[in-house]
């Protein structure tokens, strides 16, 4: 049994509409309402049928229109609703005719008025009088195909949903760009193993989950894309009656939405993409012109009188120390770190993920980079080490190449373990940061041997160079620094006249003994595997 068109007409958008044929025949009945644009609709009508079109099939054949309402009547179609546009300015005066003649009702949409606008109402009024059963899967299925998450939106997908199998639907999404749908309730979460556990079956699963406040019991749906989990379809309170066309209907659904995220996946891909290229050409590009740049970098908010940080991670295996680029490259995490300066620029390097961070008047940097090294450490999980460089503020594009240069000094101390941080600053980096910028290996092994090397080559278990190490560490005071090494003052002042004697340098001497705390800072840059935190 079906609803009167006459009534249909009272309905969400069709309010807006105009009858301009065919009054005699709005009596008529609808069981279903779809969108054809195909040339031949006539053999696609089943009978009772609202049929939304555009008429773009036959837009320049007045004849081809005319013929077409004659075979829709024929075909026992309810009505047929055309919405004008640029190639179809007016509908002609013979369509009019012919279906005043018929009775065959046909229906003006306004252009403001989308075609979801009817669907939705009329498919509500529809389902609420039929029980969705076998015979009706076919043209849920059809209903579910005509339907476009870009143009309409996930809320009204879901909504659609809900009205063909007559249950709460919410759309879970892992997409930055697709909003979750949860109709305002609150629902708990899927958690990483329930999520692992739906991208190795791929299919879906009945479980209990938190729902306004209850455990309820509910069908969860993947949307898979490439065999990764991008969200869910969940049915709650879902009973056994119906189940299984319900649970076809469901699989349809989540089969059309994993090819939308697909979409928007590789949109995501792309825009990520130019922004990691346009990063690279920032950092590395030594003949780029600043104003190429700015005009490039328009949307990222680039100029030259701005101040920019650069932050470099870099992430290591906790157990061989080989570096992992791979974790970085992520999506998901890039929209995380979004959410926490959108305005920041990122992108994948050789070294890793870098962060180019407007530097606002004011702001704490160190609060910023720490935020951002807990995010990414919270994604990684503890298997792995995060290590973080970080730049000075500097202004334009000659202050970003240079800030990225110090993150990456930073970040190399903090990999090889010779500063006992995994956040390092550059400012941080003290007589390092002089160290590094000699190029003249040579040089560096002539201070190590003329003030160290003597004191190793006899320090077999490294126990008179720790000795010196915690003696500069707490600031040359024998109380803190026998404390520390749990030994005797005594023990302290015999260890440090070896060191004296094996090195020719005096720790009475300030600037002898600058010499050791310098050659000790060369050994520690020389010799980093030997340095563990």
């Amino acid at each position: 049994m079906g609803i009167e068109l006459r009534d249909v007409l009272k309905l969400g958008g069709f309010s807006e509409c105009r009858v301009i044929a065919g009054h005699g025949g709005l009596n008529r009945e609808i069981d279903s309402i779809t969108v054809l644009e195909v040339p031949e609709v006539a053999k696609w009508v089943k009978g009772n049928e609202l049929i939304l079109t555009s008429l773009y099939a036959v837009k320049e054949d007045l004849e081809a229109q005319n013929t077409l309402i004659e075979r829709l009547h024929a075909a026992g179609a309810t009505a047929l609703a055309i919405k004008p546009s640029d190639f179809l300015r007016e509908i002609s005066k013979e369509i009019i005719e012919t279906a005043n003649r018929l009775n065959f009702p046909i229906i003006e949409i306004p252009n403001h008025i989308k075609y979801v606008d009817i669907m939705v109402p009329v498919m509500h009024v529809i389902f609420d009088k039929k029980v969705v059963l076998q015979e009706d899967l076919e043209y849920a299925m059809k209903i579910l195909n005509e339907l476009s998450l870009v143009e309409q939106g996930i809320e009204v997908y879901a909504k659609n949903i809900e009205l063909i199998i007559k249950n709460e639907i919410t759309i879970e999404s892992e997409l930055p760009t697709v909003a979750s749908y949860s109709m305002g309730v609150d629902i708990d979460l899927l958690d990483t193993e329930k999520k692992r556990e739906l991208s190795i079956i791929q299919r879906p699963l009945q479980m209990k989950r938190v729902y306004k406040g209850q455990d309820v019991s509910c069908v969860v749906v993947p949307i898979i894309v490439e065999g990764e989990y991008l969200g869910n379809i969940t049915s709650w309170g879902q009973y056994d009656q119906h189940l299984s066309v319900d649970l076809a209907i469901l699989e349809k659904a989540a089969t059309l939405l994993s090819f939308e995220f697909l979409k928007m996946k590789v949109k995501i891909d792309i825009e990520q993409q130019y922004e990691s290229d346009f990063i690279r050409e920032l950092l590395f590009s030594h003949s780029i012109r600043e104003q190429s740049v700015i005009e490039w970098g328009g949307n990222y908010r680039i100029t030259k009188n701005s101040q920019y940080v650069c932050l470099l991670f870099s992430v290591q295996d906790s157990k061989t120390s080989s570096k992992q680029y791979q974790l970085l490259k992520n999506y998901k995490l890039t929209n995380i770190l979004k959410s926490i300066e959108s305005t920041a620029l990122i992108g994948s390097i050789q070294n890793g993920i870098c962060i180019i961070l407007p530097v606002p008047n004011g702001e704490d940097m160190s609060r910023l980079a720490t935020e951002y090294y807990n995010k990414i450490a919270g994604q990684i999980g503890s298997t792995y080490k995060l290590f973080l460089g970080i730049g000075r503020v500097e202004t334009g594009l000659k202050g970003i190449q240079e800030s990225f240069l110090q993150a990456e000094k930073a970040l190399y101390f903090s990999e090889k373990a010779i500063v006992s941080s995994r956040i390092v600053s550059y400012d941080a980096l003290g007589v390092y940061r002089l160290i590094y910028s000699i190029n003249n290996d040579v040089e560096l092994e002539n201070i190590y041997n003329e003030t160290l090397g003597e004191l190793v080559n006899a320090d077999g278990s490294s126990e008179l160079l720790h000795t010196l190490r915690t003696f500069f560490e707490y600031n040359e005071v024998l109380k803190d620094t026998s404390e520390a090494l749990f030994i005797h003052v005594n023990t302290l002042k015999y260890r440090l006249n070896k060191i004296e004697e094996l090195t020719g340098y005096s720790l009475r001497k300030s600037e002898e003994k600058l010499n050791l705390f310098i050659g000790l800072k060369i050994y520690d840059l020389l010799q980093p595997e030997k340095m563990e935190f």
